[in-house]
C-alpha cells in the first residue's frame, strides 16, 4: 500500500489546478508579450541588414572566406545578439511597470499646489 501512495499523491498534484493569476500579473504578463514582440521586430530589422553585408561579402570572397568555419556552436555575433535582445526586453518591461506603478499612484507631484509661501 505504501508503493501506491507516493505515485498517487504525484498524481493528484499534478492533476492540481494553477493558482489564478491577478490582473496584475496578467497585465505584467501582457507587457512583456508586447515588449518581446517590439524587440524581436526590432533585432529582425538589425539582423536583416546585417544578413545582407554578409552576403554580399561572400559573393565577393567566396563563401565561407568571410564568415569563417561553423562549428555549430554558438557564434559570438548571435550570442552578444541574444544578449542584448533580452537586456532591451527587460529594459522595456521596467519601464512598461514603471509607467503603470506611475499611473496607479500618482504619488506626491501635485502636493502642496495652492498654497502661497
Amino acid at each position: 500500500m505504501k508503493s501506491l501512495s507516493l505515485p498517487l499523491l504525484l498524481l493528484m498534484g499534478a492533476c492540481a489546478a494553477a493558482a489564478p493569476r491577478s490582473a496584475e500579473q496578467r497585465q505584467q504578463d501582457q507587457a512583456a508579450a508586447i515588449c518581446r514582440q517590439d524587440v524581436e521586430r526590432t533585432m529582425r530589422f538589425r539582423d536583416r541588414g546585417q544578413l545582407m553585408r554578409t552576403d554580399e561579402a561572400e559573393s565577393r570572397l567566396g563563401a565561407g572566406s568571410f564568415t569563417g568555419a561553423r562549428d555549430g556552436s554558438m557564434g559570438t555575433e548571435r550570442l552578444s545578439a541574444q544578449f542584448e535582445r533580452d537586456q532591451m526586453i527587460d529594459s522595456c518591461v521596467r519601464g512598461a511597470t514603471n509607467a503603470s506603478a506611475a499611473t496607479r499612484s500618482p504619488g506626491t507631484a501635485g502636493a502642496g499646489t495652492g498654497r502661497s509661501p
